[in-house]
């Protein structure tokens, strides 16, 4: 299967067959549970993938607040594809020339950007940066992450 933005081709469950949603979100999340820490289930890589390119263009506040549950949770525990994609969902919202990224997820960003200073904290950083060094970034989304940021955070941005 091909994903956005990917060069190669993503794996494809074993069970390559047309299935409704919810019943692949539960064998994803249900496969998650008994994954090893610090790794994420084939299925749930693809669903952390729908979730980044899905929720752009039909936001569905429960299963935004899911992603974003699971993909902190798996954060903690060494796995970090949820907010991998959770980031490019973040930025894909930010620089959408449609609409003005929502509040609360912009908030959210700016968390992530502000967090620790890991590998994911830093990805966030870099994209954040990028998008507001865009001129075409939507004044108004620019304005809404402008107001979250603190001077110390805004002097390292522009650097």
């Amino acid at each position: 299967m091909w994903v956005k933005d990917q060069r190669r081709q993503a794996a494809i469950s074993e069970s390559n067959t047309i299935e409704k949603y919810a019943i692949f979100r539960e064998r994803a999340t249900r496969l998650r549970e008994a994954s090893q820490p610090g790794e994420t289930h084939t299925d749930m890589e693809l669903l952390y993938k729908f979730w980044a390119h899905f929720l752009c263009r039909n936001f569905n506040p429960g299963m935004y607040y899911e992603f974003r549950k699971l993909a902190l949770e798996d954060s903690h525990n060494n796995a970090p594809t949820g907010m991998e994609q959770l980031i490019l969902y973040y930025d894909e919202t930010l620089n959408n020339k449609k609409k003005t990224i929502n509040e609360v997820l912009a908030g959210h960003y700016v968390d992530v950007v502000k967090g620790d200073d890991s590998p994911i904290q830093q990805s966030a950083f870099a994209k954040l940066r990028t998008s507001l060094r865009n001129g075409a970034l939507d004044l108004k989304s620019r304005k809404r992450i402008d107001n979250l940021l603190d001077a110390k955070l805004k002097e390292l941005l522009e650097q």
